[in-house]
């Protein structure tokens, strides 16, 4: 058996002057502290999880950060530093690592034969819509965690769980900056590891913990906190041992204590049901693919990755078509037309007229011509979804019934504040897809859903989103293939929206590989998994 591992933990340190309810005076003497409890308890590595000072300009900010640096030297155990956003507000994540003498890259080492991970995502918060996550952060994380056979403890400045923030002082009204909005992706790749045994962060000012798939996600209180202890600083800071369970005990004055077993390396808890309605409504689905007539299609992780061909999908179009499949594409993406995405999918060979392609713009437009024949609206989208709602008789004006929501990169935050007030008007919002972001050639990209994020929290409503994984998108593509539903299946790469969507809609479905990962949240079973298009025509087609 290994040897317990001792780790010791401090965070959001706050070294400043008195703000809000941080005791930032106190950070220093409460630091001396911790340092003297760590030559007391000798742990194998000392873990600070950023936010070490409160910001306030460049110049003092770089003074109270050496101050934190001269408390980290000459301990008895090595240590490392992770960002955190108040770290980065007037210094720069070089300034950072000049000053505590270390880089501030992601960061692993083997300890007492455990894997410690310091995943140092970027934690800058944007406004409005919090932290904007980075697929190359998950990227690296995929590869750290798959590259090491030893438990691996995972160490971030902000919670990975997404645990509840109802009666926390700073994020019960700011919740999107107290979490992350991919953390399902990173719950997913952390039980795909099959190898993480717990993660500990910090940022939000208390102690909790959730247990997910059997791993602890502990969150430490911060060291100069002080509105769960009556005003005065908390003082805390933490103590974890790992053997054959999981030891935790923050001290201070807001302590908390926790033991639990360690979970065996790729053991893992049944996987959730999906909601009631999804599950009833699966179950009167057909089994197998024999009889399928026409084809669903998604188009980016399906057709295409950005702006490459997936190799083999047009061929696999062309087969499908020559074998009497009849087709039709469905995007989520309202920034360009059917008749662009139709010029698009020609330049990499695959042949699809733009009337058998449809754009969450074009379902958003034919919804609300559902709604009212001439729709008044204010558009906060791109320049296809405005030509896609007047061609559908939309009209703009400034007394609006509807505020209809997607994405311009563009985009103004006065048309946003516009938006806002015509939503406390009275008008609803309508939103073209929520999803918050999508793979770019240089990172990630905003997508509508941070719009939305925006608008709602603005103006307290709930927006109404046509596209996946709305049933209203599928049946205007049913329509256009001229099939009833029992004969037609969705081929998708996200769970989410493609799967998601085709089990509400009552159709079968094919989530392929050749795009996002699989199996993010387990919402829906498809009716089955293939690798890619190229599979998908052999199977239905031969």
């Amino acid at each position: 058996m290994s040897e317990t591992l001792k780790l010791a933990i401090v965070t959001d340190i706050h070294h400043g002057p008195d703000k809000l309810t941080k005791v930032g005076s106190a950070a220093l003497p409460k630091l001396a502290e911790f340092r003297t409890f760590v030559g007391d308890y000798q742990p194998h590595f000392i873990a600070e999880l950023g936010d070490r000072i409160s910001d306030i300009d460049a110049e003092t900010d770089a003074g109270q950060l050496l101050r934190i640096a001269d408390h980290f030297t000459g301990l008895p155990a090595p240590h490392w530093h992770l960002m955190g956003n108040h770290d980065q507000v007037h210094l720069t994540i070089d300034d950072n690592a000049r000053i505590l003498d270390q880089h501030m890259a992601h960061h692993s080492v083997d300890v007492a034969q455990r894997h410690l991970v310091f995943w140092q995502m970027d934690c800058e918060i944007h406004h409005p819509q919090g932290f904007i996550p980075r697929q190359a952060d998950m990227d690296w994380l995929a590869a750290d965690l798959a590259a090491t056979n030893l438990p691996a403890i995972i160490f971030t400045h902000v919670p990975l769980d997404g645990g509840s923030l109802h009666g926390n002082y700073y994020f019960d009204n700011n919740q999107r900056f107290g979490g992350l909005p991919h953390q399902r992706e990173i719950q997913a790749l952390i039980r795909r590891a099959g190898n993480v045994i717990l993660c500990v962060a910090g940022h939000v000012h208390w102690n909790d913990v959730n247990l997910i798939d059997g791993i602890p996600y502990i969150t430490v209180q911060s060291l100069s906190e002080s509105f769960t202890t009556e005003g005065e600083a908390a003082g805390a800071w933490a103590s974890i041992e790992v053997d054959h369970e999981v030891r935790w005990r923050t001290h201070g004055r807001d302590t908390i204590s926790l033991a639990v077993p360690v979970r065996g390396l790729n053991a893992h808890w049944r996987e959730p049901l999906p909601r009631f309605e999804e599950l009833l409504q699966q179950q009167k689905i057909p089994k197998g693919l024999n009889d399928i007539k026409g084809l669903i299609l998604d188009m980016d992780g399906v057709l295409y990755r950005g702006d490459t061909a997936i190799p083999g999908a047009a061929q696999a179009v062309a087969t499908l078509q020559e074998g009497g499949m009849k087709i039709v594409a469905l995007t989520n993406n309202a920034r360009a037309s059917a008749r662009d995405y139709s010029a698009k999918l020609a330049g990499m060979g695959i042949e699809l007229a733009a009337d058998h392609i449809i754009t969450s713009g074009q379902a958003t437009a034919q919804y609300l011509a559902t709604q009212d024949p001439a729709p008044k609206v204010f558009i906060a989208g791109s320049g296809a979804l405005r030509n896609e709602l007047h061609a559908a008789g939309a009209i703009e004006c400034d007394d609006p019934a509807f505020v209809v929501a997607g994405i311009d990169l563009d985009m103004k935050i006065a048309t946003l504040a516009e938006a806002v007030h015509h939503l406390h008007k009275g008008a609803r919002l309508i939103a073209t897809n929520p999803d918050p972001m999508l793979p770019a050639d240089d990172g990630i990209a905003p997508e509508a859903g941070a719009v939305i994020a925006f608008l709602e929290a603005a103006s307290g409503q709930t927006a109404y989103v046509v596209g996946k994984p709305n049933k209203i998108v599928f049946e205007q593509a049913l329509a256009k293939l001229g099939l009833n539903g029992e004969f037609v299946a969705v081929v998708g790469d996200t769970a989410e929206t493609d799967i998601v969507g085709a089990t509400v809609a009552g159709l079968r479905s094919i989530l392929v590989a050749s795009g996002n990962p699989a199996g993010m949240g387990n919402l829906c079973q498809p009716t089955i998994h293939l690798e890619n298009l190229t599979a998908v025509a052999e199977l239905l087609v031969g």
